[in-house]
């Protein structure tokens, strides 16, 4: 065991060179990325076994795809060959008091009309321990929120837990729809990704004290552990992040309070979920202290990095927590 599977749409994100607008730019520098595979990746480099389902169409553009991922040692030999296309997303860099700015050009991609039907689920999950997905894979229409769905209940009914992150993406679906979405999967969810704001704002539940909100969700769903990054934005590249785990019968632990200059504000919630993975799957009887420092580290510094995937090996990470004061913000 010890084998991750995420399941999502992978994209190649365009972004002109530092801060420039689409209206200004005539050059592009070009990233692998999407909420999944950036887990799938993250996972990876911090030293796991990583393996994705998605879908690319078999020309040049899938082709590249295909080598970034394998580039970074993640297992494409689940990935289907079919459609025309693989999305877009456009990202402008914000400056002073511009922020970023996201354009999505993925209607039609590869992924949305892939289907399970042709997997062997025997070959798919052997050896893996935890299957990860995210509101944003259920955004993308009903083939891919069947399909995903059919693959979270075939991985659930064999004992691997299911990890799933809200990512609420307003651009991509409604409240309402989201809501009904989400209380589908739900009931398959053992790790869980998100915020207050999430189970408020989309599943509808009161404003009380957020430990409070935490545990009555986490009883609804009898979810195994909750994890949230906490961000305050100062300005386009001052945050300070925090991040917390409650579990079930170990209680709430936090990370310290990180200061952190942003380079590159995509990706880091991913590299976040992914150490927070990669310990309770390799390092599953440290404390949820150093756990969930880790994770929150490696969060820190994916924003350290160009393009939407965390990169950096677990030693790079324990080196960063090791040269840290201890003080309660770590600067």
């Amino acid at each position: 065991m010890g084998r991750i599977v995420t399941l999502g749409e992978l994209l190649i994100r365009l972004s002109p060179p530092g801060e420039r607008t689409l209206k200004q730019t005539d050059q592009w520098n070009v990233y692998v990325g999407g909420a999944e595979m950036n887990v799938a990746v993250a996972f990876s480099s911090l030293g796991g076994d990583a393996r994705t389902l998605t879908a690319l169409p078999d020309n040049a553009v899938g082709g590249m795809a295909l080598a970034a991922l394998r580039k970074e040692g993640v297992d494409t030999s689940f990935i289907a060959r079919q459609g025309s296309r693989v999305g877009l997303y456009f990202v402008e860099k914000g400056t002073s008091e511009r922020p970023s700015k996201v354009t999505y050009d993925r209607a039609f991609s590869s992924f949305t009309g892939w289907t399970p039907e042709n997997l062997v689920w025997d070959e798919l999950f052997k050896g893996v321990d935890v299957l990860h997905t995210t509101g944003i894979t259920l955004a993308l229409g009903t083939t891919a929120r069947q399909a995903a769905l059919a693959v979270v209940k075939e991985a659930s009914r064999r004992g691997i837990r299911i990890s799933f992150d809200f990512n609420y993406r307003s651009k991509l679906w409604e409240i309402n729809e989201a809501k009904q979405a989400f209380q589908e999967i739900l009931p398959y969810v053992d790790i869980c990704f998100g915020s207050s704001k999430d189970l408020t704002h989309i599943l509808g539940y009161g404003k009380e004290e957020q430990a409070d909100l935490v545990t009555s969700f986490m009883k609804e769903y009898d979810i195994e552990c909750f994890a949230s990054m906490t961000r305050t934005t100062y300005s386009n590249t001052k945050h300070t992040l925090q991040a917390s785990v409650m579990h079930k019968q170990k209680g709430t632990a936090y990370s310290p309070a990180f200061d952190v200059t942003i380079h590159d504000r995509i990706g880091g919630g991913d590299a976040y979920a992914a150490g927070l993975l990669y310990q309770l799957v390799h390092h599953a009887g440290r404390s949820q202290e150093d756990q969930i420092q880790f994770a929150a580290a490696a969060g820190v510094l994916a924003h350290s990095i160009d393009g939407d995937a965390f990169v950096l090996a677990k030693e790079d990470v324990e080196a960063f927590i090791q040269s840290q004061d201890g003080s309660g913000v770590v600067r």
